[in-house]
């Protein structure tokens, strides 16, 4: 490899870093680079020349190898068998900085951090060896996800880099470790620094990392990050967007106006919306609301549902019912959706559903200072949106969470999982034990199941251990086939604190329960006596509110309802219980709320997630009569 090659295969490698399991190339290309001894260009360095001192074998064997990594890579077993079998030989350490750096080139930051930790418990080392070990060090521990381990490293590490790739190696790193840190904004000026250096795709990164960042921050977090903010980087484009919001939503328009005048031409010199423009004004027409619902073939039956639990909502409100614009909008497309909606003075827009949707739609809404509430089933993984991103639906960890939770309050402390071997079941079930723990109980067995398991009475069996619940987050409809094995092993589903269950011993059954339905009931009521099920909406359940929902439902419709309709039927009635003529009001409102719906008590956490629990059913069976009933 030539040194003509080295810059611009170092650029894609810091550009690919970001990707899963490809952090590793950047280092590797990196540690080429720097000490490649066949570039013509000279460089500073702080590394010793080496010893004239010591067994010259040792040195001999040394040059050889580095000739021959310098050539051709590879050669971290020889670094590493010349530190060892020469072990307090003064040719040692060099072997193994190089051991380090060589093993990083191949892939491998494990074996590199352990040969660069050896280097750095040298006794006496050298200033210059140690501060190089450093760097390297640094960089593995960042590969390796232990940014806070790398942080320091990188931070004593500046004067040991002796090349302009080798620095744009190391402001990457400190970049990437700073924004996975406790203080991600901390990573703002870092990108900053990166950005002259930058490849057109690696700038196409920071501007989605920027967009990341700042929608995670809390309005005080962003605020305290501008006023320390220097220069006319990226982070200054898309910071001062969002602290014009924030200020806007606050009242202060003159701080607002400040903001964007400073933000403006930064962000039309990276071509980022509203560098030649203010944003859409703040007021609207009262009564107007904005929905992006997916309406492809693939997304049709949840385009289709969010449309009627919207339009059902309005129609609930008679006289005060607002009119709804509703644009279709998947993926990256969605962004343009916003934008349209926004152009038609809507005060809110509800939507979209699917993440890469729900991001897209979530930075114009921002950009447009324009309430956004989502219907992304997985609120966990979308970034914190600011002052006006909100997300509506629980997501199954969340109530997998608050199931736990009501769970410990009967009193119950021991649990056993079943679930299906999904990434759903991996995720819902990993969240339930988490809340478990945090609550004082435990997990005393868990057990899976094949994702298209039909029969259940061999896997059940399987559940021993003195456990007084089980969880089950899946499906309604494999739901109906698990409840009637159980109570065929003896495990019979009661309310918690029963004592006795004739034909076996009496367990509390908990599951997410996904579409649940009045099938659920008629095909396995008997079999849930005392459940506590997390749905997101039960049709059916014993439930004024709900209730009144699914008569206006099937009066309009002539179906029964969904969760999906009943989260797209709370979203319309409570932005039109809030909302005004001014967006930014809203936009308080929202994250100020605390208004009865037919999903729970909507509340808002700091993230603008939904902070209350939802609903949580429970099944009660009286002579014969089953009722499914909320929880108070």
């Amino acid at each position: 490899m030539t040194c003509a090659v080295l810059p611009r295969e170092f650029a894609r490698a810091r550009w690919s870093g970001y990707r899963p399991g490809m952090w590793l190339r950047l280092v590797a290309l990196v540690c080429l680079l720097a000490l490649a001894a066949g570039c013509p260009k000279k460089r500073h360095t702080l590394v010793p020349s080496l010893p004239t001192t010591g067994d010259a074998q040792a040195r001999d064997r040394f040059v050889e190898a580095r000739a021959r990594f310098l050539r051709d890579g590879g050669q971290a077993d020889e670094f590493r068998a010349i530190a060892t079998e020469y072990a307090g030989d003064p040719i040692a350490p060099f072997a193994l900085l190089f051991a380090g750096v060589a093993s990083q080139q191949s892939g491998d930051p494990v074996a590199a951090a352990a040969s660069l930790d050896r280097l750095l418990a040298t006794a006496d080392l050298e200033p210059g060896l140690r501060t190089r070990g450093e760097l390297y060090l640094g960089l593995a521990r960042g590969m390796l996800g232990e940014h806070d381990r790398a942080l320091p490293l990188l931070a004593r590490a500046e004067g040991a880099i002796e090349n302009d790739g080798e620095r744009g190696a190391w402001i990457a790193a400190s970049a990437h470790a700073h924004g996975a840190s406790a203080t991600p904004l901390a990573a703002l000026s870092w990108i900053d620094r990166w950005w002259p250096i930058a490849s057109p795709a690696e700038r196409a990164f920071l501007r989605g990392r920027l967009d990341q960042l700042v929608a995670g921050a809390t309005a005080e977090e962003a605020a305290a990050s501008w006023r320390t903010l220097e220069g006319d980087g990226p982070s200054v484009a898309v910071l001062g967007w969002r602290v014009a919001a924030d200020r806007d939503a606050s009242g202060d328009a003159d701080g607002a106006r400040a903001a964007r005048d400073r933000a403006r031409p930064v962000r039309k010199a990276i071509g980022l919306a509203g560098g030649d423009r203010d944003p859409a004004p703040s007021t609207a027409r009262p009564g107007v609301i904005g929905a992006v619902v997916p309406q492809s073939a693939k997304q049709a039956r949840v385009g289709d549902q969010l449309a009627r639990g919207m339009q059902v909502g309005a129609r609930s409100l008679g006289d005060a019912a607002p009119i709804i614009h509703i644009e279709d909008g998947e993926g990256a497309a969605a962004a343009d959706a916003v934008a349209a909606l926004a152009g038609h003075d809507v005060v809110a827009i509800l939507g979209p559903t699917d993440g890469a949707a729900v991001d897209a739609a979530a930075r114009r809404a921002a950009e447009l200072s324009v309430p956004l509430l989502s219907f992304n089933p997985r609120a966990e993984e979308r970034a914190a949106g600011g002052t006006y991103v909100f997300h509506m639906m629980h997501s199954a960890e969340a109530r997998a969470r608050a199931l736990a939770r009501r769970a410990a309050t009967l009193g119950v402390k021991r649990f056993a999982v079943l679930r299906p071997e999904t990434g759903y079941g991996t995720a819902v079930g990993k969240a339930f034990a988490v809340e478990v723990a945090a609550a004082g109980g435990a997990i005393v067995i868990e057990i899976g199941y094949p994702a298209d398991a039909r029969s259940f009475a061999a896997i059940v069996k399987k559940l021993d251990g003195n456990w007084q619940a089980v969880f089950i987050p899946d499906q309604a409809d494999r739901l109906e086939l698990i409840a009637p094995a159980l109570a065929a092993a003896g495990m019979i589903a009661r309310p918690a604190g029963t004592r006795k269950a004739t034909g076996g011993r009496p367990i509390v059954l908990l599951s997410t329960a996904e579409g649940a339905s009045d099938g659920l009931v008629r095909e396995a009521a008997r079999y849930l006596e005392g459940g506590l099920l997390a749905p997101g909406w039960f049709p059916g359940a014993l439930d004024e509110a709900g209730l009144e929902f699914e008569r206006l439902y099937f009066e309009a419709t002539g179906k029964s309802p969904t969760a999906v309709d009943a989260y797209a039927y709370d979203a319309v009635r409570l932005v039109a219980g809030l909302g005004g003529g001014n967006r930014g009001e809203l936009a308080r409102r929202l994250a100020a709320a605390d208004v009865a719906g037919v999903t729970g008590v909507l509340r808002f956490d700091a993230a603008h997630r939904r902070a209350d629990d939802g609903v949580i059913y429970t099944v009660e069976i009286d002579d014969g009569t089953v009722a499914v009933k909320p929880l108070p």
